[in-house]
């Protein structure tokens, strides 16, 4: 199988190289989150979860859990079930309409989640030192304009 920045069967130019960079990136981050994964002793699925849970721009409900890892409700009730066993998420009450139900990280496993990447995030924030003002403030522009690249490929399915 040819690479990102090979030329392929249909005789494209190469992509660009911040395109194979943040693919790279992209690769990278998935192995980080294995390795994470494997240290807090979670399913890979059930880190996903709570990565969604604590990361989304507003509370997701079971329904919205399900759509955004790809698996069935009941899938989704079961790892629910595990997630709030072990003690890593909350079920609560939506105030604004008491039929729904929210999903909440407890406090417990995001304190979890700080300390096992409180390592890879003084790296990353080491590396970003070592640019001046303008260059971080390029990055930062290019990286969330790929952000909403990778979100509307997401949402076009």
């Amino acid at each position: 199988m040819e690479g990102p920045s090979s030329s392929g069967a249909s005789g494209r130019p190469p992509h660009a190289p911040e395109t194979v960079a943040l693919r790279d990136l992209a690769t990278a981050g998935s192995e980080a989150s294995t390795a994470l994964a494997r240290r807090m002793t979670m399913h890979p699925t059930d880190l996903a979860a709570m990565s969604h849970i604590a990361y989304a721009a507003e509370q997701l409900g079971p329904g919205e859990l399900s759509s955004r890892l790809g698996i069935t409700p009941a899938a989704t009730t079961d790892l629910i079930d595990r997630l709030e066993a072990a003690g890593h998420l909350l079920r609560e009450r939506n105030p604004a309409d008491r039929r729904r139900v929210r999903l909440v990280p407890t406090e417990s496993a995001k304190a979890a989640v700080r300390g096992q990447l409180a390592d890879l995030l003084e790296r990353l924030d080491a590396v970003s030192e070592d640019f001046t003002p303008s260059e971080r403030a390029a990055i930062q522009r290019y990286l969330e304009a790929a952000a909403a690249a990778y979100r509307a490929f997401a949402q076009d399915s």
